[in-house]
């Protein structure tokens, strides 16, 4: 059993929500932390992408098996790379930020891949109006690394804070304490200067 799971239930319920998070997270934490790494969540998300995008590729390529494979192939590749370093870009930020997760409106988050990969579909068969193709991709990927950033990327932090035995809440406690200490000498020092 992990270290983090064992201190997790010393937390009282509030900040075990705040760790654990709904079910999506609650499924990134089941997994051992040195594979739910954000960077590592990312380009699971694009290989999701690249599986949904299969069959309109090869009606793209008109099912050339050839042609077919290689755009799968790269376009799979391009994808899971690029969630890849958008979630180690996150896991970065957040460790230098230390700002807490927030969980992102679900229903834009869920809805979204699917509204782009219509978006995409439509373009490719001529159902829909004519719009930049660009405005498809950009629906369908960006809901994944909008989650990683906003949510799994703060979370996983905190996990790997209680795995190395800190205490992910006191850390900010001790910010704060910090900061008011150094705004009292400051405004001591005004004062002494005023007098």
């Amino acid at each position: 059993m992990d270290a983090w799971r064992e201190r997790l239930e010393s937390l009282d319920d509030e900040q075990k929500e705040l760790l654990l998070g709904s079910s999506l997270s609650q499924r990134f934490a089941s997994w051992p932390l040195s594979v739910s790494h954000p960077a590592i969540v990312g380009a699971f998300y694009g290989l999701l992408l690249t599986l949904a995008l299969i069959l309109p590729f090869g009606m793209q390529s008109d099912w050339d098996v050839a042609l077919w494979s290689k755009n799968t192939a790269f376009m799979g590749l391009s994808i899971a790379l690029g969630m890849a370093i958008a979630g180690q870009i996150s896991s970065l930020m957040n460790r230098i930020v230390q700002r807490p997760p927030i969980a992102p409106p679900r229903v834009i988050l869920f809805s979204a891949p699917f509204v782009g990969f219509i978006g995409l579909i439509g373009q490719w068969m001529d159902i829909l109006p004519q719009f930049p193709e660009i405005i498809a991709w950009i629906i369908l990927l960006l809901p994944g690394p909008i989650y990683v950033h906003l949510s799994w990327a703060p979370r996983y932090r905190m996990l790997t804070m209680l795995e190395d035995g800190k205490d992910p809440f006191n850390q900010s406690r001790k910010v704060g304490v910090g900061n008011s200490e150094k705004e009292m000498e400051l405004e001591a020092a005004v004062e002494a200067l005023d007098d």
